[in-house]
C-alpha cells in the first residue's frame, strides 16, 4: 500500500506549445493565436446587417418612433442648455442675508454686480469695502487695486477709514510706515507694551 497519493501526470508548457503547433496555432505576440500576416474576417466591416426579423424585433421593444413638434429642439436647449453653457444657480436667494461676516470682512448681497462670488457658498456676494470705494469712486475698481483699513478694523467700511491703493506693493508700504510710527512713538516713551494685557497702551 502507498504511502501518499501519487499526482496526475501533467504535460508540460513546451510539450503543449509543439502540439498546437502543429495545428496552426502561433504563440509569438503572446495576445493572439493568429498567426502574423492572417487578415480578419470582419476588418473594414462597420457590424452585421439586422434580419427583417430582427428589425421587426426591435421595433415592438421600442415602438415606433413619432415625428417630433416643431420647435423641439430649441425648447430644449433652453429646457436644459449644453455642457459648459449652464448659468450658474443659486437656489437659496430665499434665504441669502444682505449682509454677511466672512472672517474679518463684510461682505453685502449684490448678485447684479460684475465682481460678485460665481461659486458657493458666497454666490451673489461682494465685498463691501470695495463696493463702497466703487461708490465713492463712481468707477469699477481694478483687480490689483487694494483697499486699506485706516483703524485696522475690516468691519468698519466707512468711506473716512478706506484708501484707496494702487497695488499691493503700496498696500505693504503703509502697513510698513505704521509699524514704523509705533516704533517711533515707544522710542518716545509716548506708548509702552503692556505685558499682563499683552497690548500696546499709552503711557
Amino acid at each position: 500500500m502507498a504511502l501518499y497519493k501519487e499526482k496526475p501526470r501533467t504535460t508540460s508548457g513546451k510539450i503543449k506549445r509543439e502540439r498546437e503547433s502543429r495545428k496552426g496555432i502561433c504563440f509569438n505576440t503572446g495576445r493572439t493565436h493568429f498567426k502574423k500576416g492572417i487578415t480578419p474576417w470582419n476588418k473594414g466591416k462597420k457590424g452585421m446587417p439586422l434580419t427583417e426579423k430582427q428589425k421587426a424585433q426591435y421595433e415592438r421593444m421600442r415602438g415606433k418612433r413619432k415625428p417630433k413638434p416643431d420647435g423641439f429642439s430649441e425648447k430644449m436647449r433652453l429646457i436644459n442648455p449644453p455642457l459648459g453653457r449652464k448659468q450658474p444657480k443659486d437656489g437659496r436667494n430665499i434665504h441669502k442675508k444682505a449682509r454677511v461676516s466672512r472672517g474679518e470682512y463684510v461682505m453685502i448681497y449684490k448678485p447684479e454686480h460684475p465682481s460678485s462670488r460665481k461659486k458657493a457658498p458666497d454666490y451673489g456676494y461682494v465685498l463691501e469695502h470695495r463696493y463702497i470705494m466703487e461708490k465713492h469712486l463712481g468707477r469699477p475698481l481694478k483687480k490689483k487695486e487694494v483697499i486699506h483699513h485706516i483703524d485696522g478694523d475690516k468691519a468698519n467700511n466707512n468711506i473716512d477709514n478706506l484708501v484707496l491703493c494702487d497695488n499691493a506693493r503700496e498696500h505693504n508700504i503703509i502697513h510698513t510706515e505704521m509699524e514704523l510710527f509705533v516704533e517711533k512713538l515707544i522710542k518716545e516713551k509716548r506708548v509702552k507694551y503692556d505685558r499682563e494685557a499683552k497690548e500696546f497702551v499709552f503711557v
